[in-house]
């Protein structure tokens, strides 16, 4: 790790990041010499080498990761055409990279979203069958056909399970696919076996 980084490190950060790293020692030891706990001395370390892996070029943390983890380069060129082509655009690509993030990179970037295609040609707009975005989109993502017959058979084969599959899918969205596909809860069934 190279530590000649005067703008990106404090002196503090820095002397934690060379105790650490270099001499190798213990969170304790190096709060003793510091005179805080050894808490402390570890959110100073972790700080400090979040600020080496995501140098500061004015993007958040949270969207120089998702950059990252999805492949970008994150240079201010190297997104603007990405966002301009269409590989990168909010709510799909990459995953948790919503509208939010998707404002911060543009303004970054020197982009203009108005100016962006909303997805590529190949995106379908979600069918009006009577089902929130959401559903919709957790179906999509599931791999579960968005008609009353196979949300029917995902549910009672457990493919669809509030808070456990797919990820992001939920209780109130678990109720409204139920009532949707026409399902009943399950306390209700278990209600009539214990009363037969």
């Amino acid at each position: 790790m190279t530590l000649d980084l005067p703008n990106v490190l404090t002196k503090r950060e820095k002397l934690v990041v060379r105790l650490r790293d270099q001499k190798k020692l213990a969170f304790p030891k190096i709060a003793d010499q510091l005179g805080v706990t050894d808490g402390r001395v570890w959110q100073i370390y972790h700080a400090a080498r979040k600020k080496i892996q995501f140098p500061p070029n004015g993007l958040s943390h949270r969207s120089n990761r998702l950059l990252t983890i999805a492949g970008f380069t994150v240079e201010k060129e190297a997104i603007a055409h990405a966002l301009r082509t269409g590989k990168l655009y909010s709510s799909n690509q990459p995953p948790n990279y919503g509208r939010y993030t998707h404002r911060e990179v543009c303004r970054w970037a020197g982009v203009d979203p108005a100016t962006l295609k909303w997805h590529s040609q190949e995106s379908k707009p979600y069918p009006a069958n009577g089902l929130s975005y959401r559903a919709n989109n957790l179906l999509k993502y599931a791999g579960i056909s968005a008609t009353k017959k196979a949300v029917h058979q995902a549910l009672k084969q457990g493919d669809l399970l509030p808070t456990k599959r797919p990820v992001g899918y939920g209780k109130i969205t678990h109720a409204e696919l139920r009532r949707w596909a026409g399902v009943e809860p399950r306390t209700k069934i278990y209600a009539r076996r214990k009363s037969r």
